[in-house]
């Protein structure tokens, strides 16, 4: 397949259009399947637009990861910004800290799930051991930054005896199911099984996993699994 269809509004930039294609692209394929070729005519624009807009495919994708990062930083950042503010008020109210993390949850399952908006964040995510290192690690960071690792305080501000690393540990398994169940149908299936819901039905699958992750830190924050 060497054309996406892609949707563009017609006020984009050649450059523009280079970074949306190759960020779709390489949602899809991963970066050593995507070629040049494939870039110019997903953005519709002429070959060398490349070569003189960005010097090389290293260089474009270098510049298509960079733009999802400040957009998903942008997405995440108002959040992420009012839990911080909140977790710095001593001592933490562990009621209030249970509400930011039940809304926390629900925006990023939210947000998972919308898969039309989510697509190629979560494409990039996969495949990011396949960029060039001048890419990799861009999304992850940002992602660590203003996502899991706020996850992570909150889980640690809820907690009877507060474990830095079990809360590291909880955010980053939940944060990969999060972005992984729609993209792994044992996963998504596995899930609809044991809260049984219609995985086909999005409003109930948002609950389904919400209440199951919250489940799951109550169980493991309330008490460490040694205590009888």
């Amino acid at each position: 397949m060497d054309v996406l269809d892609l949707r563009f509004t017609g006020k984009e930039t050649t450059q523009e259009r280079l970074i949306k294609a190759t960020q779709a692209l390489i949602a899809l394929y991963g970066y050593d399947a995507m070629t040049t070729r494939m870039i110019a005519n997903t953005a519709g624009v002429a070959l060398s637009a490349i070569n003189f807009h960005f010097g090389s495919k290293e260089e474009l994708t270098r510049a298509a990861i960079t733009k999802a990062a400040e957009e998903l930083s942008r997405t995440y950042s108002v959040d992420a910004c009012e839990v911080r503010r909140f977790l710095k008020q001593k001592p933490v109210d562990k009621e209030q800290a249970w509400g930011y993390l039940d809304r926390f949850l629900t925006g990023r399952i939210h947000m998972a799930l919308d898969y039309d908006h989510s697509w190629i964040n979560i494409g990039i995510a996969e495949h990011e051991n396949g960029l060039p290192e001048s890419s990799r690690g861009i999304m992850a960071d940002v992602a660590v930054r203003t996502s899991e690792s706020v996850l992570a305080e909150l889980i640690e501000a809820v907690s009877v005896r507060p474990d830095p690393y079990m809360a590291m540990v909880m955010a980053r398994s939940i944060s990969a199911a999060i972005m992984t169940v729609t993209e792994k149908p044992v996963l998504l299936n596995k899930l609809a099984e044991t809260m049984q819901v219609d995985a086909s039905d999005k409003d109930l699958l948002e609950t389904a996993m919400h209440d199951y992750f919250m489940r799951s830190i109550e169980a493991n924050v309330t008490r460490h699994p040694w205590q009888k």
